[in-house]
Formats: structure tokens, sequence, C-alpha cells
């Protein structure tokens, strides 16, 4: 509860002060190096390091870059993408290691891509087989990694391309926020990843996934491992499932499409239609798989051509 409070209060601090222009930090990127005056950033070749919190934002285009969050003290960092082209061969494009909360907003009608072209070598072990989950999760695998909470955000129409080529989309190791924004979402393994929850308010979401597309894994706490829909317009094309998570999958708003090779929404806990606009086509028998309960209040829930009732 004392945690949940504190991300609250910090959520909250961002969306009074995050953007103020008067704080704002800018910082440029190009193919042979960034150019920024800005305190609190260390620079080395085409790799940013922020070690302040603040607001900083982002612009430019480089063909093998990367940004690295090890800010642990102070409040949060705020990146404001504004028609940034950043892709990385060597690592995650943007990688948070130390932070008590990263929010990155999208900046009005701003067109922003992060491309994660890794080949990831380090997840495998020396007999070539993956390594375990909680070594996994200290490696950067994905476009955008994070260790602490994670919060996404729009302003208006600005959009942000992720293209996954080599793993996964976004993940954290922690709690995903999504508020708003236009994202399009590519992804060679998951798409959308929160250790301990993923919760959605708003965006325009469109998801293509080899694996998974909306995922959260966390089994050690009774109260964490769940995904929360409260709004926004989202679209999934997963080839494994479309939503999983341990404890529950909750549906309190949005419109919601998915399409999926396997199970489309899948919880060893309970499936909540409580409100919104649920569509899914599945190529499996059981499209919705809820190993506890399968609640339906207020939710319009198109499963396979047929309307839940």
């Amino acid at each position: 509860m004392k945690r949940l409070l504190l991300l609250t209060l910090m959520l909250a601090a961002i969306l009074f002060t995050g953007c103020g222009k008067q704080t704002e930090k800018k910082i440029t990127f190009s193919d042979t190096g960034i150019q920024s005056d800005v305190i609190g950033v260390a620079i080395n070749g085409t790799t940013l390091t922020i070690r302040a919190a603040g607001t900083y934002v982002l612009t430019g285009s480089c063909k093998d870059g990367n940004i690295i969050i090890d800010a642990p003290n102070g409040k949060s960092v705020n990146l404001v993408l504004d028609n940034l082209s950043l892709t990385c061969t060597t690592t995650a494009p943007i990688h948070v290691k130390d932070c008590p909360l990263l929010a990155i907003t999208i900046a009005e009608r701003s067109q922003n891509i992060i491309t994660d072209r890794h080949t990831y070598s380090e997840m495998l072990s020396q007999d070539g087989q993956a390594k375990d989950a909680s070594e996994l999760e200290e490696i950067p695998n994905a476009a955008v990694f994070s260790k602490c909470p994670l919060l996404i955000r729009g302003e208006g129409e600005g959009q942000l391309v992720i293209n996954a080529d080599c793993y996964n989309g976004i993940t954290t190791s922690d709690t995903l926020n999504i508020e708003g924004g236009v994202l399009n979402i590519t992804a060679k393994n998951n798409a959308l990843r929160g250790k301990d929850f993923v919760s959605i308010s708003g965006g325009v979401i469109t998801i293509k996934a080899d694996n998974d597309g909306i995922k959260s894994t966390n089994t050690e706490n009774a109260g964490l491992g769940y995904i929360t829909i409260k709004g926004g317009v989202i679209n999934i094309q997963a080839d494994d499932e479309g939503i999983y998570a341990p404890r529950s999958v909750n549906f309190t708003g949005g419109t919601v499409t998915i399409k999926s090779k396997n199970t489309s929404i899948k919880t060893e806990g309970t499936v909540n239609f409580d409100a919104g606009i649920i569509t899914v086509t599945s190529k499996k028998d059981e499209p919705v798989m809820a190993d506890k309960q399968l609640h339906k209040s207020d939710a319009l829930v198109t499963v396979n051509g047929k309307v839940l009732e």
C-alpha cells in the first residue's frame, strides 16, 4: 500500500511539473554525436547518460546510439520525445538502470521512432540455452528497458513507433502505466511487458507481436501480476497470447481488439469484463481462459463472432 501511494504521488508531481517549459533541457542526437550543454548528463560519442532528475527534450536522428538513465536521487526523470529517431545495435536504445520513476512524453505532432537491432547474445548461457528468468530480468532486452516504474503519455497527435527487431518492445521489471499517446509497437517477442502490473488508461495502441501482446509476470506478490485496461483504443495481433497475467485481467473501459494464434486472454486468476468493448478472435478452442473465474457485467464482449452473455 505504501509503495502504491508513493507511486501515485510521483505521477501527480510529474503531471504538474514534468513538462514545464522553464525546466526543459534540450538534447539533439546525430550520427556523429550528441549536442547539449545540459548539466546532469554525460556524453560519450552517441551514448547519453542522464544522472539527474528533470525534464529532457530529445530530438534528432542517430543510426547507432542509446540513452541510459541512472538517476537514483531526487524526483522523476521525464523524457520528452520531440521528433527523435534513435536506433541501437549494441544494447537497448533506452535503458533505465535506476530512477524513482521514468516518464516518457510524446510531444505534440511529433514523429518518433525507437529501433532495437541488438542481437542479445548475452541472454544465452554458454551451452546456447536461454538463461533463467531472474538472470534475464537484469539484461536490457527491449527497445525501452526499465528496472523502475515506467509511465508513457502523449500530447495531441504525437506518435511513437517501437521497432523491436530482436526481442521485446517495452519492458519494465516494475510497473508500466500508459496514459495516452499514439503507439505502434512491432516486437519479435513480447510487445508490452510490466512485471508487477500493466495499466492502460488512454491512447491509441497498435501491437504486432511474434509472442505475447501485453504481459505481466509477477507471481511472488499476491497483489501484483495483473493487467488493467481502463480506456484507450488497443489493437493486438499476437502469434501467441494476446493478453496474459497470472493474477487477473481487468477491463473497465476502452475498445480492445485482439487477434491471436493462441489464447487471446489468459490468466491463472480472474478475467473481469466490467466495461468497454472487447472483440476477440482466436484459433484456439478457448479464446478466453480464466482458471478461477470469468466475470462479465457491462462490457460488450465478442468472442469469435459470438456475443458473450
